[in-house]
């Protein structure tokens, strides 16, 4: 069971607007100009030198400075390049002394070039430079991700376990804002949702709590949330302070998911899931494709928006009052619909979730 906790009301539009905007468009998403993204480049190889074999990418970031850092939960290590894809260094290595990795799920380079890793249980934080400088017990409050606003600040989302009487776990999954060297506190809360788990359907309650939960995007004043992205196309603009400035609605239509997708789905989850659960937990995936699956702010202070009902790559970019300004995408890249995108003031940057031959790191321009 999940319970929802917000402020506004969750109202669809066939308008792209704010609630409280004098100007708003009423152009149909399907027929607007598309603007052209292309890959410029790209870092990883099958086979070769080994600064650039990765064994699982689980996240990437840009350094203030435009270095691209990919983090490599396989070999517990962040490797370092250049804007060009030169390999520069590696930070951490497998082990339990000071600064080596064991679990690295997940990092975020701050405003002032500072690296921080969640290596569970640990909070680890590096300089500019990669020198390790101290760790953090996690206590119940994990991060889950991050984006960093400002110098050392990062807004992302916050997770707390409590075990109930009746057996069940209770999760709040908080979008807050937080220091980043500092992660066991909390500044600002801007949305929360709270689940319900029963244990004896963990896998499934899983699945729910960390694919269909809500989804958020920094700016310079504002943070961006999707509160219900799988089938509701709204978006809460916040202020720092964690007030509502406005409300985005988008005019995404439902589109069902062919029977290709669905069964590319299942097999998926089966694979990254419910390996060592029982075999008689059966998931059944969605049967419209989700609404929103990505946002991000670029150098413009831009956000944008990736349409989930697009198997081709596509973006919504609005500027920090709301208003839409232009799409754009990637153009017949189907075999692109599972990248995990990256939209920064450094640029963008796109993973394959699932990649076909190995993994591998997409600049895109």
């Amino acid at each position: 069971m999940k319970l929802l906790k917000y402020s506004g009301l969750l109202t669809i539009s066939v308008l792209l607007c704010l609630s409280c905007s004098d100007e708003c468009y009423d152009q149909d998403v399907s027929i607007i100009p598309i603007d052209t993204l292309h890959i410029a480049g790209s870092i990883g190889i099958e086979i070769g030198d080994s600064n650039y074999v990765f064994g699982t990418i689980s996240d990437f970031d840009y350094a203030p400075d435009g270095r691209i850092l990919i983090l490599d939960n396989l070999k517990c290590c962040i490797f370092v390049y250049s804007l060009a894809g030169e390999f520069i260094e590696r930070i951490g290595r497998p082990g339990s002394g000071p600064g080596d990795m064991q679990f690295p799920s997940l990092f975020e380079v701050l405003g002032n070039g500072t690296i921080c890793v969640k290596d569970q249980p640990f909070w680890y934080v590096y300089d500019s430079g990669g020198n390790f400088i101290n760790s953090t017990h996690l206590g119940r409050s994990v991060p889950m991700s991050m984006i960093s606003v400002g110098n050392e600040d990062v807004v992302g989302i916050r997770n707390r376990m409590d075990f109930l009487e009746t057996g069940e776990l209770h999760v709040t999954k908080r979008i807050a804002l937080w220091n980043g060297i500092i992660p066991d506190t909390t500044e600002t809360v801007f949305f929360e949702q709270e689940f319900l788990l029963n244990l004896e359907d963990t896998p499934n309650n899983v699945i729910e709590m960390d694919l269909f939960s809500a989804t958020a995007a920094a700016g310079e004043d504002r943070v961006y949330v999707a509160p219900s992205p799988t089938d509701t196309p709204v978006i809460y603009c916040y202020r720092f302070d964690g007030s509502i400035a406005d409300t985005l609605y988008l005019p995404y239509a439902e589109i069902p998911k062919s029977p290709h997708e669905i069964e590319a789905e299942k097999l998926l989850i089966e694979l990254r899931v419910y390996q060592g659960a029982q075999r008689t937990m059966v998931w059944e995936p969605l049967l419209n494709r989700p609404m929103i699956r990505c946002m991000g702010v670029d150098s413009l202070d831009n956000l944008w928006v990736q349409r989930g009902t697009e198997l081709s790559p596509t973006f919504d970019i609005f500027d920090n009052r709301g208003f839409f300004l232009y799409t754009a995408g990637l153009p017949d890249r189907e075999d692109a619909y599972k990248w995990k995108f990256d939209i920064s003031p450094g640029g963008i940057m796109a993973v394959p979730e699932d990649p076909e031959f190995y993994p591998l790191l997409y600049i895109v321009e």
